[in-house]
């Protein structure tokens, strides 16, 4: 009878033991999570950080190490690789472990509120609470409609800035609008020898201040333009089609690498299975950045709530929220362990 109620309550016997109920698990390691990890291990709180890829950092790691980051309190820029560095040596003090390589598919509360974690490889862990630092969720790259663009990944045509030796005096293509591109386009700028930036209108839907840096660079803006086709041989891109939306006039271009820039494709599909309530492909939290079901908290580009803004420096502010939120739920709800 004992060891059924230490079963539910999370602390199952192993020789002897017991298997940790952490304070918190951060589902997400990027720099959202990062920094909740941090203020969790301040704020005297057990907690393990969990992530599916096989590194921390999120898209800072993944596919902007090079980009510069401006909306950090403090610091004027940093690149996206540095950031991380620092971020992960705030949290080296309080000695935070990580499951990397886990994606959690489950997230279910035993009949004692103890929430139990569940991993696609069948690992299962237990926490009083959990908080939701999932970046826009399970991500691939977006596209483009190209015949032989498969053929070309990893081969001059990239989704993200990894490394700027790779870009050093060559002709680089970068197709998109929004912030993303623009950062990555005057990521590389100086470094290239000739930059084209593509994009379907003349609009751009980037930062005001970052559209004024584009147009004050050396890049060359092609607007009403769009790629139509790479060629190349077998180990590399050579040459790119540019189609004028407008005349409908096609330019072939010389060229070395192609970064596009065009957004990502999110599947949220899990967290509808776990009883949360969305917004489209957002987690609805409310002002202590709970979810629907308490114990769970959200924070970061996955959240929304009125005047929602999906940057990094709010997201680091609405998971110091959560956790101390978390803190005095604990208090109320876990008296007992």
């Amino acid at each position: 009878m004992e060891s059924d109620l230490l079963n539910d309550l999370g602390g199952i016997v192993v020789s002897g033991g017991f298997l940790e109920c952490y304070d918190t698990i951060i589902v997400g390691g990027g720099p959202v999570g990062l920094f909740g990890a941090y203020y969790a291990g301040l704020r005297d709180m057990t907690v393990r950080l969990v992530d599916r890829r096989y590194e921390l950092g999120g898209q800072l790691t993944a596919i902007y190490p090079e980009k510069w980051v401006y909306d950090i309190t403090g610091i004027p820029a940093i690149r996206g690789k540095d950031l991380y560095k620092n971020l992960f040596a705030q949290s080296v003090p309080y000695n935070i472990p990580s499951s990397l390589n886990e994606e959690v598919v489950l997230i279910r509360k035993n009949r004692n509120n103890i929430l139990c974690v569940e991993t696609r490889n069948g690992t299962v862990m237990h926490t009083k609470t959990v908080m939701l630092c999932l970046g826009m969720g399970a991500h691939i790259p977006r596209r483009l409609d190209i015949k032989n663009i498969r053929e070309f990944e990893g081969k001059g045509v990239s989704y993200g800035v990894h490394s700027l030796d790779t870009f050093k005096n060559k002709r680089v293509v970068v197709v998109g609008g929004g912030d993303s591109a623009l950062d990555l386009a005057l990521t590389i700028v100086n470094e290239c020898k000739d930059l084209y930036v593509l994009h379907r209108s003349d609009r751009f839907n980037s930062h005001e201040e970052t559209t004024k840096k584009l147009y004050s660079s050396n890049a060359e803006i092609r607007t009403f333009s769009e790629l139509t086709e790479i060629d190349g041989d077998e180990n590399h891109v050579k040459s790119a089609c540019i189609r004028n939306t407008k005349t409908g006039e096609i330019e072939k271009l010389d060229i070395d690498e192609i970064i596009i820039a065009i957004g990502l494709l999110f599947n949220l599909d899990v967290l509808q299975q776990w009883g949360i309530n969305m917004e489209g492909n957002s987690i609805i939290v409310d002002h202590n950045r709970q979810t629907s079901i308490p114990g769970i908290y959200a924070a970061g580009d996955i959240v929304t709530y009125p005047g929602k803004m999906k940057l990094i420096g709010p997201g680091t502010s609405e998971v110091m929220q959560a956790i101390h939120h978390a803190k005095h739920y604990i208090q109320e709800n876990f008296p007992y362990l």
